[in-house]
């Protein structure tokens, strides 16, 4: 009833086609916060270090019993896989196919065993993780038949920036000797510069990092850094003021908020935050989204000070063995 075929880039006829499910299922999926693949993940091809490899699922349209109906992409599975066999999975449905057994029927015909030569399916993968992002009923129900073990949680957190309920927005100070300088663009050279520092001086776990590169290299918006005296960066806050609807409301999100190891414990943190989320709001945002660790004790503490409140829960499912935390 399904086909597929891996390949490690889609022709142009099935990327156009994946293209617009994309569209269709961010479009359909914004109001709930689902998981959604960058448009860029579409056109994506192996790195250095990471293969990419997309899995474009078909069926007759409207899963017609005819043989001579046509055959469209109803699902689009996207999977990296890192130097130690570890794969990433990225997994929508068509909004028109949902709850029509797609995602159950390619697990049902691909499997999930990744000890076999070649990992699963032949990728390379020895070990693989999705995240689903919101409660999603789909990915439960899924999980629970095929006993796939969540093992990591975020939490999106959301603050009202205007409006009856919003909290005052204080400006927080950064700690003496640091300074945060004028937000800049993504993109801009010296940023990617500053962003690299950081991350080289934050003790990421290896994933986390390869995660938070890679969503960088696919976004935008803009970044605040954070120097000390000697000119060092210490931090940065990347955030994002395009507008989108959430909870009926127009929201942006703050993106990441990472500090070097040695600038951690002493408030900027807080500083970083508060000033982007005063630049959303100046941007227009009534409310700020952010995605933090649970098991942050700082972050949770920070963010509960700065008057965010806790919306929904998102999970990591995982099937093989990989060694580090999810990273996220």
């Amino acid at each position: 009833m399904i086909s597929y075929q891996w390949c490690s880039e889609l022709d142009s006829s099935d990327r156009d086609e994946v293209s617009a499910l994309v569209a269709a299922a961010a479009d359909y999926d914004k109001d709930a916060g689902f998981s959604r693949i960058h448009p860029g993940d579409v056109t994506s091809t192996s790195r250095d270090g990471v293969r990419v490899l997309h899995l474009p699922i078909k069926a007759r349209k409207d899963l017609s019993a005819r043989d001579d109906a046509p055959l469209v992409i109803v699902a689009y599975l996207h999977l990296q896989v890192d130097g130690e066999g570890l794969g990433t999975v990225q997994f929508v449905v068509h909004p028109d196919y949902r709850s029509r057994g797609v995602a159950t029927m390619l697990v049902e015909e691909i499997g999930l065993g990744t000890t076999a030569d070649g990992g699963w399916e032949r990728t390379g993968a020895v070990a693989l993780r999705c995240w689903a992002y919101s409660t999603h009923p789909a990915s439960e129900r899924l999980a629970r038949r095929f006993g796939i073990p969540a093992v990591g949680r975020l939490w999106t957190l959301f603050r009202h920036l205007s409006g009856p309920f919003a909290i005052p927005l204080d400006t927080v100070a950064a700690p003496e000797g640091i300074t945060v300088g004028d937000a800049r663009p993504l993109d801009d050279p010296a940023v990617s510069q500053a962003i690299e520092e950081v991350l080289d001086a934050a003790a990421l776990v290896p994933a986390q990092r390869e995660r938070l590169t890679d969503e960088i290299r696919l976004g935008s918006g803009s970044v605040l850094v954070a120097t000390d005296s000697r000119g060092v960066e210490v931090g940065f806050a990347w955030f994002d003021p395009a507008l989108s609807t959430h909870l009926e409301l127009d929201a942006a999100s703050v993106r990441a908020l990472v500090l070097t190891k040695t600038a951690r414990g002493a408030g900027l943190g807080t500083a970083l935050l508060t000033a982007a989320l005063g630049a959303l709001r100046d941007a227009g945002a009534q409310i700020a989204l952010i995605r933090i660790d649970p098991d942050d004790a700082g972050a949770v503490r920070m963010c509960r000070l700065t008057a965010f409140e806790q919306e929904d829960e998102d999970t990591c499912y995982q099937v093989g063995e990989w060694a580090e935390a999810p990273s996220f």
